[in-house]
């Protein structure tokens, strides 16, 4: 029951969080920073309209693969007891470091929750840039993710990409582990639609740089919240089901051995009466 209501409550709040992710996704597509489409409108799938490809950054030289300095944000949690919600997004950021032979001078990760952390500090201790605590145990708002990003953005590292690796929520027994890409301000002034925009100053696309980090931040801790909460109600669901059989299993063996103990003290009676005759 308390998983429930918990669930019901992230479930509703990632409703109001969605245009926040929905927003900046939107602008890297129409300034063809990422390819692919942003989330569908709702009754697109009704139409018949095929599910979009997720959207992904621009194709990098390999000769430029080694210059470019990323960032890789896992959005968890401290919390537990809800599958492998917070180890999925842990193991896919640890393959993308292994496949692009990451250094720990241009390849920094950000830990959102000690579970991340846990798992990837003991391959990629020198990678790690900033972790962060205390996430979950209550529902996280806006000024959560202003603080994440405030400190990626005062920790000196100037990246060229970033990447935030979340569980994207789609129903109570499904989510999967998605990836949303974000750029600096010198890569949105270099998009390549971006003369499709009025112009537009620097201080302003700094400001909204900065925004957009923010707001998808904030997505994904919804995303991730919900997608938590869903599995740990499965979880505790499934727990629940494995302690009453439990239960029935020794209700039954404790019967079974009661009854073999009356049996036996009444033969040994019947017996022993018999022998006095």
């Amino acid at each position: 029951m308390v998983s429930a209501s918990k669930f019901t409550k992230a479930e509703r709040e990632l409703q109001a969080a969605r245009p926040f992710g929905y927003g900046p996704r939107k602008f890297y597509e129409s300034s063809h920073l990422v390819k692919g489409s942003v989330d569908k409108k709702p009754g697109d799938e009704a139409k018949g309209a095929p599910a979009p490809e997720p959207p992904k950054p621009e194709d990098v030289k390999p000769e430029d693969e080694k210059k470019t300095k990323r960032v890789y944000v896992a959005m968890t949690s401290d919390r537990g007891l809800c599958g492998g919600v917070h180890s999925g997004v842990a193991r896919r950021i640890r393959r993308e470091l292994t496949e692009r032979k990451a250094e720990g001078a241009t390849h920094k990760l950000v830990c959102v929750g000690d579970k991340s952390r846990g798992v990837l500090r003991r391959t990629y201790a020198d990678n790690m840039l900033i972790n962060v605590k205390d996430i979950g145990r209550i529902a996280p708002v806006f000024a959560d993710a202003s603080v994440i990003a405030a400190a990626i953005a005062e920790s000196g590292f100037e990246y060229d990409i970033g990447e935030v690796y979340y569980n994207k929520y789609f129903s109570p027994v499904k989510y999967e582990m998605t990836i949303v890409p974000f750029f600096n301000k010198f890569r949105i002034e270099r998009a390549p639609n971006m003369s499709a925009f009025d112009d537009v100053d620097e201080d302003q696309l700094e400001s909204y740089s900065e925004w957009t980090l923010a707001a998808l931040l904030y997505y994904a801790l919804k995303q991730g919240a919900a997608s938590e909460q869903s599995a740990r109600m499965a979880a505790m669901d499934n727990a629940t089901k494995n302690a009453e059989e439990m239960i029935r299993k020794l209700t039954l063996l404790f019967n079974r051995t009661r009854q073999a103990v009356i049996t036996r003290e009444l033969i040994e009676i019947i017996s022993g009466a018999a022998a006095l005759k």
